[in-house]
């Protein structure tokens, strides 16, 4: 069965999803910018009706309990919307961290994630659908982001949920992966966040050789890459044979990305990105597979429930 804020439901009721999404989040404590908050669900929800409308019928929302997670408002937002939203259980860049997740050893910050997801979060009764966005920095990973990702790997281990991640501009794939195969992980519940920024396939494809999955999550966000380079290396990506391990997504953190705010807002896949790939000769069968199938296939928790 797959989470949703709004109960269970079987994978192949999830549809077109967008594998790394944020609709409630606030970034301020860090960030100290008034854009880097999403707050307004009455404007939230005019975007997302706009994705519906393009075919989108869920999406995995990837804030973190440190980045003003709001459970009870995503659930209102999908019963208002009708798009399914699955929700997470996680911690962010060491930036974020509070002193308990600095000090906690990995057990217990495990046991948290496994609570949320077994359980449910609070009162609520709102279970997380898996464990995300768990964050390294682009230099080098630091201790209690380290931490994260172990307990991280532990939960995942015990319960067979997914782990969705922030690689700060792509980097550090391979040390995220070698810190959830330690605690036993599967490589296949494995979600690389933001690789796309690395605009290197050749990086790109040494992940995927190790069996796990990259979202290509950050499209539309033309100030980093521009979406042909982004769609160019996604094609190079598919003609090695990768299209079981890739998902997409535009990973929505600003009020500046909405379309009320002049970006692209959650429309950025399917009202912009998809032409590209069918212009470059992407099939309907392979895009499938990177909005429906894979996410459902790894989003599925199938142990220790």
């Amino acid at each position: 069965m797959i989470h949703t804020v709004t109960g269970d439901i079987k994978k192949e009721q999830l549809g077109v999803t967008m594998a790394h999404e944020h609709f409630a989040v606030d970034l301020r404590v860090v960030r100290h910018d008034d854009y880097s908050v999403l707050e307004d669900m009455g404007q939230v929800e005019r975007e997302l009706l706009k994705a519906r409308a393009l075919g989108c019928r869920s999406a995995v929302e990837v804030t973190t309990n440190d980045m003003g997670r709001d459970v009870l408002a995503l659930r209102r937002l999908s019963e208002k919307t009708g798009v399914q939203i699955v929700c997470s259980t996680g911690f962010y860049l060491k930036e974020y961290h509070s002193e308990w997740v600095k000090t906690a050893p990995a057990q217990e910050l495990c046991a948290l994630f496994l609570r949320e997801v077994k359980e449910g979060i609070g009162e609520t009764g709102i279970r997380a659908g898996l464990i995300a966005e768990v964050a390294t920095s682009e230099e080098k990973i630091y201790p209690s982001e380290e931490k994260v990702l172990v307990a991280a790997g532990m939960a995942s281990a015990e319960c067979g949920c997914a782990v969705s991640t922030h690689c700060q501009m792509g980097r550090l794939g391979h040390e995220q992966i070698e810190l959830f195969l330690s605690q036993g992980m599967q490589t296949d519940k494995i979600i690389l966040g933001h690789t796309d920024l690395s605009h290197d396939a050749g990086y790109q494809k040494s992940l995927l050789e190790r069996g796990v999955n990259l979202a290509i999550d950050t499209v539309g966000k033309g100030a980093y890459l521009s979406d042909e380079a982004r769609a160019d290396d996604l094609l190079k990506l598919l003609e090695a044979g990768y299209e079981d391990h890739l998902l997409l997504s535009e990973d929505v953190s600003r009020r500046s990305y909405l379309i009320e705010e002049g970006g692209l807002g959650y429309t950025a896949v399917l009202g912009y990105f998809l032409p590209m790939l069918r212009e470059r000769g992407v099939d309907e069968r392979t895009l499938d597979k990177l909005l429906c199938k894979n996410p459902a296939r790894i989003l599925d928790i199938r142990q220790g429930e």
